[in-house]
């Protein structure tokens, strides 16, 4: 099938149009410090209850409802704009073919109100460019999850989706309503599903029977969450630390056991919480604070030489 030249003209000119915005787009975010960046399908599906998703049908969705993609979300900005120009030549391909000939429907996941592309994120970029405000889509929806909306960051999907997990296994809403266990970075919930099940395997052994999984989740809960988090809570110690919960904290004293122990001996969390906030009382914490601060803006703690 043969190109028209005054097609592929037209779209190579669009294409430049394309990266002009797009080199502004991405400016303007980082000077606002938003991301703008397409949400990765692969990450957020590692999360979802469902696995299997229900064919629905070819539809119309909405083009701003599109908000990442199936391997090319690096390819393009949150709206579609390409980010590099060695997707000029497929770009002008799709859509001179597209403008003499018409286009398939792309493939899509849904998940609640938004999609990601599985196939077809050209077509995607260049509908976005032309103006267009629906796309034809063959849909597959993953049914039954939590709300996504078309502006929702990577971080705040992750984090709805690993508190709605956390919470299916322990049901510690239902046994703690109060608990108000809050995380600022995802990733979090898997540390404290961890300690709960080194909770279970200790007391069986010493009570010399299976222990029921609810039974431990409280356990846990009474034993060693709630004891450290009122030391932080009482002490004022997240005053240091503006914008983080007291979960964040009690996982940051978790992940990093093993330095706390060089530092100031084998202990409890509990007890290295009271350390810490002995020290902030004292008015000694600003170097740990610093420290503190700059290890909780990261998924994986680095050693904490120098306090």
């Amino acid at each position: 099938m043969s190109e028209n030249p005054f097609y592929r003209r037209q779209a190579d000119q669009h294409f430049d149009q394309a990266r002009r915005r797009a080199a502004w787009e991405k400016m303007s975010a980082w000077l606002a410090g938003q991301d703008q960046s397409l949400l990765p399908f692969e990450a957020i599906r590692a999360e979802l209850k469902q696995q299997h998703p229900l064919y629905r049908g070819v539809r119309q969705i909405p083009l701003a409802n599109i908000v990442g993609s199936m391997g090319r979300y690096q390819d393009f900005t949150r709206s579609f704009l390409p980010l590099n120009d060695s997707m000029r030549e497929r770009w002008v391909k799709v859509e001179s073919l597209a403008i003499a000939h018409g286009w398939l429907p792309i493939e899509v996941y849904q998940v609640g109100d938004v999609y990601f592309v599985r196939d077809g994120n050209h077509r995607v970029a260049i509908a976005h460019q032309m103006g267009y405000d629906t796309i034809e889509a063959h849909v597959w929806e993953f049914p039954g999850e939590i709300p996504i909306g078309p502006q929702d960051s990577l971080d705040e999907v992750l984090l709805r989706l690993g508190e709605r997990n956390f919470l299916d296994k322990t049901h510690l809403d239902q046994l703690r309503p109060d608990h108000s266990i809050l995380f600022t970075l995802p990733g979090q919930y898997t540390e404290l599903l961890a300690q709960i099940r080194d909770l279970r395997e200790k007391l069986a052994l010493i009570d010399g029977r299976e222990i029921p999984y609810e039974e431990a989740v409280e356990g846990w809960y009474e034993m060693i969450y709630l004891p450290t988090v009122l030391i932080i809570r009482e002490s004022g110690l997240l005053d240091d630390f503006p914008g983080r919960t007291e979960a964040d904290l009690f996982v940051w004293l978790s992940l990093n056991r093993e330095q706390l122990s060089q530092l100031y001996g084998d202990g409890s969390l509990e007890e290295w919480a009271a350390v810490l906030a002995s020290r902030h009382k004292e008015g000694g914490l600003k170097r740990v604070a610093r420290q503190v601060r700059r290890l909780l803006g990261r998924q994986e703690p680095p050693p904490l030489e120098g306090l």
